[in-house]
């Protein structure tokens, strides 16, 4: 097929009656293409175009069209027509000719206008991983932005956590100097518990801290960013102009790097819409914003936990004790600045410093109850201490347990069972008494002796234990010295 330009040309030359083989010298084309082209221009064609090939779906047209009227799909329409003795023609040639007929609706939005002072809309974006406090942490973007001045407020986060979140806003609107009319955020379950049958129902702290400073909580809609345009323009203003092609150290050092970058640039640029800068908007917006109350909003967070039966509460992906009358129970917890209050019928049981990052697990000792307060290692310190503490005899039996074939831990603990059965008296004669006899390789030995009352017995001469009963070894460690420092004997 040949240009629109060259067909023009020979529907002119035609017109002036030039000869075909002419024009074809003239134009450089086949002397059949120009014969071809001519009479078409006789039939009145008014452009290059093909002359139309009957389509396989030419017949059955009409009854599709009113198919896709009546909104059936194409694979309907194609079942449908499957029924015709005639009709032989493959699904994607009806998917093709639906596209074609069904009339395309195009989404309209109408333009948001604000007042000044008006709305504010916030929302997060991640950015990444960043080194936290020697971890790599997931960090999220926040930005609350002013509707009518464009004037946005940027800071990082590591979570979306109730407090966190109330504390963005809270430096969002220290940061305007005021707060707006009406804070719209996401459907995040910090600020949106519930949201059914066009009902929406606010996490309690946000609802209370949006009254705190004068505001209307105004949530958008679910999957409608449209709702929040302005923040939604931010977030990919901030990833494209500040985050990408950056890489940075640490938490800290990417929190002044976007500090510096919302001062010297976001917010005194020359935005594309409005053709003024947010900051010089924002003195006009100021005088509008509602100004700060005489106290603060204490800002923290409270759920409800169920105890386990650890006599642990899972909160954030660690685990926090609870006295352990408490287990099965459901108990109130309220974060705030970082610390845990556990409440239980209105009265505080347990507090503690809530921990970075998860997996983690904080225990009160006093929590536990007294038989499980404490550990293997401690247990077994006293126990060791107990048999020592009984005499030099036992003492110096304890250094020797270690060449036997039982557990020494085993050995101790029946050691130390037999002194609080016998008295430390009786025992540490045992003790002297297998020493004696080189009976060390077990405590069953010593057990043996006191049932048999063989430890009234005396022994044809008294043996003098070498330990000096002040190491946690069999032996004094001055032996070990003096061994170590003998000169080497020639052989």
């Amino acid at each position: 097929m040949i240009s629109m330009s060259t067909f023009l040309s020979v529907r002119a030359l035609h017109e002036q009656g030039t000869a075909k083989k002419t024009i074809a010298r003239r134009l450089g084309i086949d002397v059949r293409t120009v014969r071809k082209y001519v009479q078409r221009i006789d039939l009145g064609a008014r452009e290059p175009r093909r002359a139309r090939v009957p389509g396989k779906l030419d017949p059955f047209r009409e009854r599709i069209d009113a198919m896709v009227q009546r909104g059936l799909s194409a694979v309907q329409i194609w079942q449908e027509l499957r029924r015709e003795p005639t009709f032989t023609t493959s699904y994607e040639t009806v998917k093709r000719l639906v596209r074609e007929l069904r009339p395309v609706d195009i989404k309209v939005y109408s333009r948001l206008i604000f007042r000044p002072g008006e709305e504010a809309q916030i929302d997060f974006g991640d950015v990444g991983r960043m080194n936290v406090g020697g971890q790599m942490r997931r960090v999220y973007l926040f930005v609350m932005t002013l509707c009518f001045s464009r004037y946005a407020f940027y800071d990082l986060v590591t979570d979306q956590t109730v407090p966190t979140f109330l504390g963005a806003i809270r430096r969002g609107i220290e940061f305007f100097g005021g707060a707006p009319g009406r804070i719209k955020p996401d459907n995040l379950r910090s600020a949106v518990l519930i949201n059914q049958l066009g009902e929406r129902y606010y996490q309690e702290d946000f609802f209370r801290f949006c009254r705190h400073y004068g505001a209307v909580p105004d949530a958008a809609r679910p999957f409608t960013p449209t709702d929040k345009g302005r923040v939604e323009r931010d977030i990919g203003y901030a990833k494209g102009n500040w985050r990408r092609g950056r890489e940075f150290d640490d938490f800290d050092h990417a929190i002044a790097d976007l500090r510096r970058w919302t001062d010297e640039i976001a917010n005194v640029r020359t935005h594309g819409t409005t053709r003024r800068r947010p900051g010089d908007l924002l003195h006009e917006e100021r005088p509008h914003l509602r100004p700060f109350p005489d106290d603060a909003f204490e800002i923290s967070s409270w759920g409800r936990y169920k105890v386990r039966k650890d006599i642990h509460v899972h909160i954030r992906g660690n685990y926090y004790s609870v006295p352990h009358r408490l287990a099965g129970n459901v108990i109130s917890v309220r974060t705030r600045d970082h610390e845990l209050t556990v409440f239980a019928d209105g009265e505080i049981v347990a507090m503690h410093n809530e921990v970075e990052g998860k997996g983690h697990t904080v225990t009160d000792p006093q929590h536990l109850p007294p038989t499980k307060r404490l550990a293997t290692q401690e247990i077994h310190r006293r126990r060791l201490m107990l048999v020592r503490e009984a005499g030099p005899f036992c003492t110096e039996f304890v250094g020797r347990l270690g060449a036997g074939r039982g557990v020494r831990g085993d050995q101790v603990a029946r050691l130390a069972r037999l002194v609080s059965t016998y008295g430390a008296e009786q025992v540490d004669r045992a003790c002297e008494r297998a020493l004696y006899y080189e009976a060390t390789d077990s405590a069953m030995r010593i057990e043996r002796i006191l049932e048999r009352g063989l430890h009234r017995r005396s022994l044809p001469y008294h043996i003098v234990p070498v330990t000096d009963g002040h190491s946690d070894f069999g032996r004094a460690l001055c032996e070990y010295e003096t061994l170590l420092t003998l000169e080497e004997v020639p052989a």
